[in-house]
């Protein structure tokens, strides 16, 4: 549906471009001087040439010719020097014709209406005055707005969107040169009507100077960013950030430093198999493969030969047909995530445009990644060192001091919201009988297999602990009791209900459960476990077991 969506966009904006500048051509004529035009078209050429990529947005001074131009030739000169300079740069300088016609069709449906608009209101060809400059403002504010709508939606249809915040700024930036470029325009043309050919000819030169210079400034800001991106890796090194939030970075600092349409962070566990843990652009995770065996597909085999893959023109690649996802793009980097030189996992960039990444994006791609793996493996670390801190051994649930930690918090956060929160404890019925009966190893098996139906009959952020020995507590965030004796009564009908299979045959087991809440019932966390605990007894245990009571005040 993607292709088909962009294949009909392309159609119709180079359908529409291409009828509209031919009714332009027909009606009006060009009404230009050849020798000018070809002058002023070599300079939008150059100017062009010395453009610098901006995210998805070419930043130029072209359009300062472009202005001056209009000024001297009228609508249809100007729009025909436009369209014929974009489609130049782009099929004969960056050999991309489908974007060029794309380009040149955008250019007709920016420049002409403008440039009608213009006429409609008042403004005169061939005239430089002050009281011209409301027209021609509203001829450059019309056409940039009508330019950036379309490459909006062009690049939309595409994908390529992802950082929008990056696409804002280049449009601002993109703006903010057309306060230089107008003035411009203006004086170029004063000159051109006022002076002769060849001094309006050297009247152009300094543009190139100033493109020249914008170019070096562009590099020592990506430089700069590229310093700041390794910095920021590095500090994140010594962070203590979660995985996720070590991951958002990772990607959020790449695409600080090369153009990005889709980007995928695969991570390898025991087996070696890659699995799919960070997507963005395109359909985020649902574009992306959930998992590669060991040297399967692309990801698989950068990760097996750990060597960084950079292809820079994936339509003719053919290495690569069997995997869907890249038949959206023109270009990629893979590189390996690595610790102490073992592959951990890989980095994947895509990017719609084909050479879309030069040799020194793969450099600091390499450089980014090594601090990356780093990162890493260092959230990795510090998560299981956490988890086994906080976690029973033997049932994966929580232990009792991570237990009276998340109650202390529960119930802060409850008076913070006014909202209640309930606590059901549990309890295996007879259960040194099995102990006794079976043995100890068996007693943990139904241990771990009961920790594991109650787990799965809570909600994601309700906190389940091992109290001790044969006990369990479970937390219910902005609950009350009656709505928590709900889960506690699905939690006794899952255990008690289905036999737990064991070597020695299959066992069964019941479960007796008390439940208070706060701060209906008590008045404490130190009351709220006393009142539940005390359900569990007087109102479970003394009724004759595998019950389900609610601490009566």
């Amino acid at each position: 549906m993607g292709k088909y969506r962009e294949h009909l966009f392309n159609t119709a904006l180079i359908a529409t471009g291409g009828l509209v500048f031919a009714f332009a051509l027909y009606h009006y004529g060009l009404g230009i001087d050849f020798r000018l035009f070809l002058i002023l078209l070599l300079f939008a050429i150059i100017l062009n040439n010395l453009g610098i990529m901006y995210t998805d947005i070419k930043l130029s001074l072209s359009p300062s010719v472009g202005i001056a131009a209009f000024l001297i030739f009228g609508t249809v000169g100007a729009a025909t020097l436009m369209v014929t300079s974009v489609m130049f740069d782009t099929i004969v300088m960056r050999r991309k014709i489908k974007n060029g016609f794309l380009n040149g069709a955008m250019f007709a449906l920016s420049y002409l209406p403008a440039g009608w608009l213009y006429e409609f209101m008042g403004g005169k060809i061939g005239e430089i005055s002050i009281a011209q400059v409301k027209y021609i403002l509203v001829y450059v504010i019309v056409s940039f707005l009508i330019n950036n709508f379309i490459l909006y939606y062009a690049l939309k249809v595409q994908g390529k969107i992802l950082f929008k915040e990056y696409w804002n700024e280049s449009v601002l930036l993109e703006l903010g040169t057309y306060v230089l470029m107008v003035p411009a325009a203006m004086l170029l043309a004063y000159v051109y009507f006022k002076h002769s050919l060849m001094f309006f000819v050297l009247s152009l030169t300094p543009l190139i100077f100033i493109a020249y210079v914008f170019r070096m400034v562009r590099d020592l800001v990506k430089a700069n960013k590229r310093l700041n991106a390794i910095y920021e890796m590095v500090k994140m090194i010594n962070s203590k950030l979660e995985l996720d939030q070590i991951l958002d970075t990772i990607v959020e600092v790449i695409s600080q430093v090369v153009a990005v349409s889709a980007a995928a962070i695969y991570l390898t566990d025991s087996n070696g198999i890659a699995t799919l843990v960070k997507a963005v652009g395109g359909k985020g995770k649902e574009g992306f493969r959930e998992s590669y065996f060991k040297g399967e597909g692309l990801i698989g085999k950068v990760i097996s030969s750990n060597k960084i893959v950079a292809i820079k023109n994936l339509k003719e690649d053919r290495s690569l047909d069997r995997e869907k996802i890249f038949a959206n793009y023109g270009s990629l980097i893979a590189a390996p995530l690595r610790s102490s030189g073992v592959p951990i996992g890989c980095l994947l960039i895509l990017h719609v445009e084909t050479n879309a990444f030069d040799d020194d994006s793969v450099r600091i791609i390499e450089i980014i990644v090594d601090q990356a793996s780093v990162a890493i493996t260092n959230a990795k670390k510090y998560y299981e060192v956490t988890r086994k801190s906080i976690t029973d051994p033997l049932t994966k649930t929580y232990n009792r001091r991570y237990f009276n930690d998340a109650l202390m918090e529960n119930i802060m956060r409850a008076d913070e919201n006014n909202e209640p929160v309930s606590l059901i404890m549990f309890d295996l019925d007879n259960f040194k009988q099995i102990n006794d009966t079976y043995g100890h190893l068996i007693g943990d098996e139904v241990l771990k297999e009961v920790a594991r139906r109650i787990k799965n009959n809570v909600r994601s952020d309700d906190i389940v602990a091992r109290f001790g020995g044969e006990e369990f507590a479970v937390i219910l965030p902005k609950l009350t009791a009656e709505q928590a004796y709900m889960i506690a009564e699905r939690i006794r009908t899952e255990v008690s209900s289905k036999p737990i299979k064991t070597e020695k045959g299959d066992i069964y087991i019941t479960i007796t459960g008390g439940v208070a809440d706060y701060p209906s019932k008590a008045d404490s966390a130190e009351k709220l476990v006393s009142h539940a605990d005390r359900a569990l007894y007087a109102g479970g245990k003394s009724k004759g077991r595998n019950k389900i009571a609610i601490y009566e005040v």
